[in-house]
């Protein structure tokens, strides 16, 4: 089953997609270097010059899978009541220079985020970086970023009580889709 970033189990459905795109590259890489040894001198250089370029693409897959390779998606069961929801985007994983981003849940509420951190990432400068990116998309939001589920079912709790409805849907599509364009 194909799965889109923002879906719950996407983390491992990337790792299965890649992790055979780089098989298989690996596969046609090693098939080139060994026909290059046992052919003539001409075509041995083709075969060589052919085999070192392949590594190229096959490093552009490598490099985002090493990134999400050591985070798996939370337990579905702290997941399932949300997963129909569309204020929730799960298995995101955001980067920059100095840290990795892993946030299992994201819940958006208008010019609200909340997300779940699931490594030892500084919560501030996730936060500041979540802010920035969205702001370049002209909105500015708060986010707040912790590592319990249950403050997230507070925040919840705390969001449904009020009822300002007119241009959330819009701002949330936006959200949604800068958060998505900025994932692995």
């Amino acid at each position: 089953m194909i799965k889109k970033k923002g879906e719950y189990g996407y983390r491992k459905y990337f790792k299965i997609k890649n992790g055979i795109m780089i098989g298989f590259f690996i596969i046609v890489i090693l098939v080139l270097f060994i026909a290059s040894k046992h052919t003539k001198e001409n075509m041995s250089r083709i075969l060589l010059v052919s085999s070192i370029l392949t590594v190229l693409p096959m490093a552009n897959l490598l490099s985002p899978f090493l990134v999400v390779f050591k985070y798996n998606s939370c337990e579905y069961s702290l997941v399932q009541s949300f997963l129909d929801d569309k204020h929730f985007l799960f298995d995101i994983i955001l980067t920059m220079r100095e840290q990795v981003m892993p946030l299992d849940i994201i819940y958006i509420d208008g010019e609200r985020i909340f997300g779940i951190l699931s490594n030892k990432a500084d919560k501030r400068k996730t936060e500041d970086f979540i802010k920035e990116r969205i702001k370049l998309g002209g909105i500015s939001v708060n986010v707040k970023v912790c590592e319990s589920i249950n403050e997230l079912k507070k925040f919840i709790r705390a969001s449904q009580t009020e009822n300002n409805v007119d241009d959330k849907d819009y701002k949330l599509k936006e959200i949604r889709a800068i958060l998505k364009s900025l994932s692995v």
